[in-house]
């Protein structure tokens, strides 16, 4: 599921404070490369796995560790893990898990803009 009402996309930050910022929420950066960033926040519900996913792209000549690459925000997306690896994004949120995600989602969204 797209999360289009969050107002994360463009937000431009550099990495060192979106790190601190992601990890202090409790995501972790999972997937990366020099170019992009996807940070992650995982639930574990009715025992199936689900990331809240954050992902970001660098847009200065820097690459992605060093303290001064810029990143532009794009949009959240939930999504459910499907074994033995891949996302389904077009899943909906489980009603028992809508609000801690949606706190979650502004709880991001306050601290990132």
């Amino acid at each position: 599921m797209i999360l289009n009402e969050i107002k994360t996309k463009g937000i431009k930050k550099e990495f060192r404070e979106t790190e601190k910022v992601l990890k202090s929420l409790g995501f972790v950066r999972w997937a990366w490369d020099y170019e992009k960033a996807t940070y992650d926040y995982k639930y574990n519900h009715d025992g199936k796995e689900y990331y809240l996913r954050l992902r970001g792209t660098v847009i200065n000549d820097k690459q992605l560790e060093h303290p001064k690459a810029l990143l532009e925000l794009g949009t959240p997306v939930f999504a459910r893990h499907f074994f033995p690896h891949g996302l389904d994004d077009s899943v909906e949120i489980p009603k028992d898990l809508l609000t801690t995600v949606n706190e979650k989602l502004k709880e991001m969204e306050a601290a990132l803009i």
